[in-house]
């Protein structure tokens, strides 16, 4: 490595952790900690309700990109490993991820009759995933800002103005993004715009009104 690739290595450390600690997957398990507790109360039980919601979304998508890396690398298309290639530029391969990750955990919710709130958040998430999948056919917007701006509409939803501080972490995850060449800020604007759209509108179709 040169001194030039060492210097730019050195410039995506602090980008490359900001994206991973704001990653959409890190930020959902707070979101999903607070409404429960929300729901619950005091008692412990939002604990296992926090965990009966986040760990389908986690687990499932995470259990499809293993297998489908270790399939792709013994076809010698693809090292056998998870990266974002595996779905970024696959559109059918978006639509099946935002399936995993909302599908198991809502019926989960809705047959164990846990919180309303987080049945709510999670078709709220699953759509803005499902129109980005749909954009990302024809125009790249980003997946991050996203499902993070639509996570954190809903903490503005169930907690009114005083939850706004948030998105304060949304111009730094932008940026982040940005940096790591990721996205241009248009494309960032863009998956900004349809996480609020969406998830606002949903969250308000499902009786979810936001707070002053």
């Amino acid at each position: 490595m040169n001194a030039v690739e060492a210097s730019r290595s050195d410039a995506s450390k602090v980008p490359g952790l900001v994206s991973i600690v704001f990653h959409p997957w890190a930020v959902l398990f707070p979101v999903l900690t607070l409404a429960a507790y929300q729901a619950v109360g005091g008692s412990f039980e939002w604990v296992k309700w926090a965990l009966l919601a986040y760990l389908p979304c986690f687990l499932f998508p995470l259990l499809y990109a293993k297998i489908r890396a270790s399939i792709l690398s013994r076809q010698g298309q693809y090292p056998q490993q998870i990266s974002r290639s595996l779905v970024r530029d696959n559109p059918v391969q978006l639509f099946i991820m935002a399936g995993l990750f909302g599908i198991p955990s809502a019926l989960i919710l809705y047959f164990l009759s846990g919180p309303r709130n987080l049945l709510i958040i999670i078709l709220g998430i699953t759509a803005v995933m499902l129109v980005l999948a749909l954009v990302n056919t024809t125009y790249r917007a980003s997946f991050h800002l996203g499902m993070v701006t639509g996570m954190l509409t809903s903490l503005w939803f169930l907690f009114g103005s005083v939850s706004l501080i948030g998105f304060l972490l949304l111009p730094i995850l932008g940026y982040s993004r940005y940096q790591l060449g990721e996205h241009t800020p248009t494309q960032m604007v863009a998956g900004f715009l349809i996480g609020l759209v969406v998830s606002g509108a949903t969250f308000y179709r499902f009786g979810f009104p936001p707070m002053g």
